[in-house]
């Protein structure tokens, strides 16, 4: 069975690399016929008078976008590395002389924010945030989020600078897409983290793609993507951990009585064990009815000595002892049921009880579970107007990124649904649709042919293959750069992906191992002498101690003429 399982394995890492040189050769035919009839757009700025902060990017990067150079801990250099530059798209660009914010390095910290136009209030009409994100190449691991920094913003921007919200994609192996919100407790003046459950999945190709968020002043959220909607709720019901803690909690202080009885059922000390109960009986006994076999030979042994064995030459009884041909299988018990002395075989004994136990009664002094008594919790509050959060300054990009080629563009931030559908519909649909028939140009769809299972299977085993490896390497990275403990609390999926690929290392090891053996064992030769089909189970225990005494007789003397000879 695990020969048979190795080389399925094998045939399906073959099939695997011819997949994925397929997909180059493919890949690199389409690459040398760049030409296409699509009318791209040429870039105008559109306006957006009423925004709190839009921005397409026409002019240069700085003064507005500010670089953060906050320093790693007790150190000099910058903690955040990554370069920024705000350029023109390079890969499938839908509109001609569009220019956006890009991150150009790979492995590094990047972080860069900018004030809005003017401080924005949610209490007031409640938050839109909208923004495009374009990967230019290839994500396996990276942050493409955003931040709506709280006002006053005082500091250098990074990680520890206060935020309202954070909202947009994330990929290291899992694709997934964040939103949380922090919220001041108004009983310990701290703020606390709310992170959506069941949040949508984002895409992860190279077309640009719009993230809609919408938070009102009825508590209610509204996510979209690409101008669809994909998950609606309430800031009070869908977040963990939720804004109102509980009324009631459990009092600390309070502990079980050491007389408290939570025994359910004890055992009865009135019962008694069975007169007819045997304690001592066997589990397994002979079977009376069995027949010894028509063909058993009880009087041929299962070994017997080889006949064509030849005393060797060289042997010197008084060096090498009494010389003994070698063992070998009794031939005549090739076609026998069995040989040597017949046993009759064991069956479950019907009288077989095993120990004795008293039976279980309910527990008179049961007083039933025992829970610590609820008391009103100090910490309680309730806020019914939690989008009323606090005031927001600017917007920043705060990530950490394997790949570089994330892109953002048209960025608007204000409390309009009406102004973030215009945008959707006048700048952001041309651009998208113009890169979707680009797509279908520079690779068109080959002739689709029914997949077969194994294909299907082959397909996921890359697909989860690819996110492992980003898992792995994404944890590798955050591990260089803030150590194994910090990578570890960050970043758990990436921890069990190592884990996952170690442990699949070794399985394919083992079976490559067991496939080696596979091969060996048909290029060896069969042996001179088969060994005949015995029933072990019933042959009698002298007669194997037996013959397991002249092998080993044998083998000894024959270590002895081998160290003989090579004296």
């Amino acid at each position: 069975m695990t020969q048979k399982y190795s080389v399925l394995l094998l045939a399906t890492l073959a099939l695997q690399a011819r997949s994925v040189f397929s997909e180059e050769s493919v890949s690199e035919a389409v690459s040398a016929e760049p030409q296409h009839s699509v009318q791209i757009p040429q870039f105008a700025p559109y306006a957006v008078p009423e925004a709190a902060f839009w921005e397409q990017f026409v002019g240069t990067m700085e003064p507005l976008w500010k670089r953060s150079r906050a320093s790693k801990q007790d150190q000099n250099e910058d903690r955040y590395d990554g370069e920024w530059a705000v350029e023109e798209v390079m890969e499938l660009a839908g509109v001609a002389g569009d220019r956006a914010l890009v991150v150009k390095s790979e492995a590094r910290h990047h972080a860069i924010s900018a004030r809005l136009d003017k401080p924005l209030d949610p209490a007031q009409n409640g938050v839109v945030l909208q923004y495009e994100v374009k990967l230019q190449n290839t994500l396996n691991c990276g942050g493409a989020y955003a931040k709506l920094l709280t006002s006053p913003m005082t500091s250098e921007f990074s990680d520890s600078t206060p935020y309202t919200i954070m909202f947009g994609p994330d990929k290291c192996g899992e694709s997934k897409l964040h939103m949380i919100y922090r919220h001041l407790n108004p009983v310990t003046g701290n703020y606390t983290e709310h992170h959506l459950q069941k949040a949508p999945l984002p895409p992860t190709d190279s077309l640009t793609h719009l993230y809609t968020l919408v938070i009102r002043t009825d508590n209610t959220f509204a996510i979209s993507i690409d101008g669809v909607e994909k998950k609606t709720g309430s800031l009070l019901e869908d977040f963990e951990p939720p804004v109102n803690p509980a009324q009631e909690i459990d009092d600390p202080s309070d502990s079980k009585p050491a007389d408290w009885v939570d025994d359910e059922q004890i055992p009865d000390s009135d019962a008694t064990k069975p007169e007819d109960w045997d304690e001592d009986a066997p589990a397994m006994v002979s079977d009376e009815d069995a027949v010894k076999p028509a063909k058993w030979l009880e009087d041929e042994p299962l070994m017997v000595e080889d006949p064509a064995a030849v005393k060797p030459e060289d042997w010197d009884d008084d060096e090498d002892g009494d010389w003994a041909p070698p063992m070998v299988a009794n031939p005549r018990c090739a076609d026998a049921d069995g040989c040597g002395p017949w046993k009759r075989p064991l069956k479950r004994n019907p009288d077989y009880k095993g120990p004795w136990a008293p039976p279980l009664i309910d527990n008179p002094a049961y007083k039933g579970k025992w829970a610590p008594r609820r008391i009103a919790n100090p910490g309680y509050f309730e806020d019914l107007a939690v989008y009323k959060l606090a005031k927001i300054d600017a917007i920043g990009f705060e990530l950490w990124t394997m790949q570089s080629g994330i892109t953002f563009d048209n960025i608007y931030v204000g409390d309009s649904v009406e102004a973030a559908e215009r945008i959707a519909t006048n700048v952001w649909k041309p651009k998208h649709d113009t890169e979707v028939a680009l797509r279908e140009a520079l690779n068109p769809r080959p002739v689709e042919k029914a997949k077969s299972k194994l294909e299907g299977v082959l397909e996921l085993f890359k697909v989860r293959v690819g996110d492992i490896s980003a898992s792995v390497a994404d944890f590798y990275g955050r591990a260089r750069h803030e150590g194994i403990v910090e990578a570890v609390r960050q970043d758990r999926s990436g921890a069990i992906a190592v884990v996952m690929a170690v442990g699949g290392l070794i399985w394919l090891a083992w079976n490559l191992l067991s496939l080696v053996r596979f091969v060996i064992s048909l290029a060896t030769p069969a042996p001179s002498a088969p060994l005949a089909a015995t029933n072990t189970s019933n042959a009698s225990p002298d007669a194997t101690a037996s013959t397991s005494a002249r092998t080993d007789a044998h083998d000894s003397t024959a270590v002895k003429r081998k160290t003989k000879k090579s004296g």
